[in-house]
């Protein structure tokens, strides 16, 4: 049986057992955070009007290189300012080809040798 409270799921929702869903541990919560961080709107948060990227409206851009250039630089900052004692970033690289942007994120657990990828895409129809 698992300890109550540990690491919340996100999105937040109630487990079978009644209670709010957990994650399996503290690798899985970081790469949730890092997920939330990413698409979370600054200002979205009430009472942290800073957290956040603004990636999801960037995807309304022209795909080019201005675009991808932004994203990257947005991404970079927030991880930096928001997950920055938690998380070391090894590469982003964010690519704009034709109806297509990519976000290539590794990282790495602080204090861990283990990296983490995550992949964000989105493509234009």
């Amino acid at each position: 049986m698992r300890a109550y409270g540990a690491y919340p799921a996100f999105p937040l929702r109630i487990g079978e057992d009644g209670r709010t869903a957990c994650v399996a541990g503290r690798d899985q919560h970081l790469a949730e955070e890092v997920l939330q961080l990413i698409l979370t709107a600054i200002g979205e948060r009430l009472f942290q009007p800073t957290l956040g990227t603004n990636v999801r409206r960037l995807v309304f851009e022209n795909l080019d290189e201005v675009t991808a250039g932004i994203t990257k630089s947005t991404i970079t900052q927030a991880l930096t300012r928001v997950l920055g004692d938690r998380v070391d970033l090894e590469d982003l690289v964010v690519e704009a080809e034709e109806s297509t942007i990519t976000v290539d994120l590794r990282y790495r657990p602080a204090g861990s040798p283990d990296t983490r990828v995550l992949r964000l895409q989105r493509t234009e129809d």
